[in-house]
């Protein structure tokens, strides 16, 4: 479409850098969630699995409730028939998923941790199969053997340097997976009814809830003894990767597929294992990186950013 001057119209000229903002916001929360796994790492030599997610989650929803009034209004009234859905997103995304993740990296290391959760975009595009009706190839089935002969080689080289003390928190790391393609998954239906930032704002008060029955007396001694560089962690896990990281997250869902936002999120685990070896001293093994090679292959490939296609006889 050309204008009376002679040149594009500055819709037509707008629409390559429509289409590079979500690429680049896309990049911008992936190095933000990438880090948070050092973040954890870290913390964890100061709070256990447990008061370290209670802190994050205070600290976020403190934030989430000043917002609240200004953001959290939803598009439509409440349904009482989605109360189930706002549970199990609420509890998979503040409970389950913190709690793992921070178990699995009190016994593994970050880089460890990064790539197996990374795995979660395989059980996204199967559940979003089962769940939501999005298609897709066959080629799903064979992300899935790729990615957990992916895992086996991560766990041979773990076990191998660290006298097989890491099965649990390997384990771990799969639940944490599993946890986030669960709230990826169910929550696209709330976000497409009543919004992305209240949904973001609600699930991480409903959750936080949740977490309250965990409090105890060891929470306010860990709290009370944090140094500054343990503030300076939990304030980054909870302002930066919680509340600005869900938003961005929950926004992107209802521009799309889920099976499309994840795929993008394939460079988590790059900034965390790079993180974790600058930043905390981490190694890389051989294991490492074939392991880590072939969960991401795996997403690649169910994901369909690499297609494997039978050859006809003949």
């Amino acid at each position: 479409m050309v204008n009376p001057a002679g040149g594009m119209s500055a819709a037509k000229l707008g629409s390559p850098m429509a289409r590079a903002w979500p690429v680049a916001i896309l990049a911008i929360l992936s190095i933000i969630w990438g880090m948070a796994f050092v973040a954890i790492k870290y913390s964890v030599t100061f709070l256990s699995p447990v008061n370290l997610t209670l802190l994050r989650w205070f600290l976020a929803s403190g934030a989430f409730l000043a917002l609240a009034p200004f953001l959290g209004r939803l598009k439509g009234r409440f349904q009482l028939e989605d109360l189930p859905r706002l549970a199990l997103v609420s509890f998979a995304n503040v409970v389950s998923y913190h709690l793992t993740l921070n178990f699995s990296e009190s016994s593994i290391s970050a880089g460890l941790a990064v790539l197996i959760t990374s795995m979660g975009p395989v059980f996204i595009l199967l559940l979003s199969w089962l769940f939501l009706a999005e298609r897709h190839g066959k080629n799903v089935l064979i992300a899935v053997s790729v990615a957990f002969a992916g895992i086996i080689i991560l766990s041979v080289g773990s076990d191998m340097s660290a006298g097989g003390s890491s099965f649990y928190g390997i384990l771990e790391a799969m639940g944490t997976a599993l946890s986030y393609s669960v709230f990826a998954v169910f929550s696209k239906p709330l976000v497409m009814k009543y919004g992305a930032v209240p949904v973001t704002i609600w699930t991480g008060l409903s959750g936080t809830l949740m977490l309250i029955p965990l409090v105890s007396g060891s929470f306010f001694s860990q709290v009370s003894s944090l140094p500054i560089e343990g503030w300076i962690s939990m304030l980054y896990l909870s302002m930066a990767s919680t509340v600005l990281g869900y938003m961005i997250f929950y926004t992107l869902v209802n521009r799309g597929a889920v099976s499309r936002l994840a795929v993008q999120l394939y460079l988590i685990p790059l900034v965390g294992v790079i993180g974790g070896v600058v930043l905390l001293g981490e190694s890389i093994s051989v294991y490492t990186v074939a392991g880590g090679a072939a969960i991401l292959l795996a997403v690649a490939i169910a994901t369909g950013n690499l297609s494997i296609k039978r050859r006809s006889k003949g």
